[in-house]
């Protein structure tokens, strides 16, 4: 079993969402594009299929939970976590990215 830290989901996250930056490369690039899409979209499936080796089926509630606060004045937060349900859908996205990257 695999030991993996809170911040996981946040990480996953953040490699999706870094998809924006072949936004930013000309469209000239096209090869670079998709091979920028590609590579990332296997490694935030990778992550998650290490993330879901580490997940404890027994246990009820929110897992791999990452929380920062920004401004204490106010008390926000930003909080992200995985149940099962959710981790499920997780995975079943991340594994139609690299598919829809290599149709394209």
């Amino acid at each position: 079993m695999f030991l993996l830290t809170s911040p996981v989901v946040t990480i996953v996250s953040l490699l999706t969402t870094s998809l924006f930056v072949a936004l930013l490369i000309p469209a000239q690039n096209i090869e670079r594009i998709r091979q920028l899409c590609l590579l990332t979209s296997f490694v935030a499936l990778f992550v998650s299929v290490l993330m879901g080796l580490s997940f404890d089926k027994a246990a009820a509630g929110y897992q791999f939970v990452s929380s920062f606060s920004f401004i204490a004045e106010f008390n926000t937060t930003f909080a992200l976590g995985v149940d099962g349900l959710s981790y499920i859908f997780l995975v079943l996205t991340l594994f139609t990215f690299p598919f829809l990257f290599l149709a394209a």
